[in-house]
């Protein structure tokens, strides 16, 4: 599974020529220069979203099964996650996914610097509980926040440079926009 050197070029070129081969049909996204998230600056969730839905057929098999396998349990939980509406048997099959994920999931662990263990990994087992709970995700999604954070925080660090006091220059930044 390594795809760096000339090997590994060739390999996310046709993974990549593949995509852009793809029929258009109705609400799907043209990948026309690929579908790996380095091709675009700033990917939408719309992006990501398409993204998911043709990458597996676009890479099954360059690479082990168990990967594959592993790949399509997160799409479908991903997928049933992120969906409009939710029934008692929807979130059970999205339950049924992501226990099939990390089942495969090892694989994957020996190219993860943590072997996987970080918060965002182990939260997916706390979205069926809270989709129960307080509704679709859609509902309660961090984006807001996140913008919020670059207009307050991002943006006016990239104004700053090396030569001054870049917390009391950010402090005086937020304090103007209250």
């Amino acid at each position: 599974m390594d795809l760096n050197g000339t090997k590994g070029a060739s390999i996310i070129e046709e993974i990549n020529n593949r995509a852009s081969m793809i029929p258009q049909y109705k609400d799907h996204r043209r990948f026309n220069q690929g579908i790996f998230p380095h091709f675009l600056r700033n990917p939408t969730y719309t992006y990501w979203r398409s993204n998911m839905a043709i990458i597996l057929p676009c890479c099954y098999d360059y690479i082990p099964l168990q990967a594959a396998l592993c790949l399509r349990h997160f799409l479908d939980f991903v997928m049933h996650a992120t969906a409009e509406e939710h029934t008692e048997d929807s979130l059970t099959e999205m339950e049924e996914s992501l226990d099939a994920y990390y089942k495969y999931s090892p694989i994957f662990q020996k190219y993860s610097p943590s072997g996987l263990n970080f918060p965002k990994n182990h939260m997916l087992q706390k979205y069926a509980h809270d989709i129960r709970s307080r509704g679709i995700i859609k509902g309660y999604s961090t984006t807001s926040s996140e913008h919020q954070h670059t207009i307050d925080v991002k943006k006016p660090a990239k104004r700053i440079n090396g030569r001054f006091d870049s917390l009391s220059q950010m402090a005086n930044f937020i304090q103007k926009k209250d």
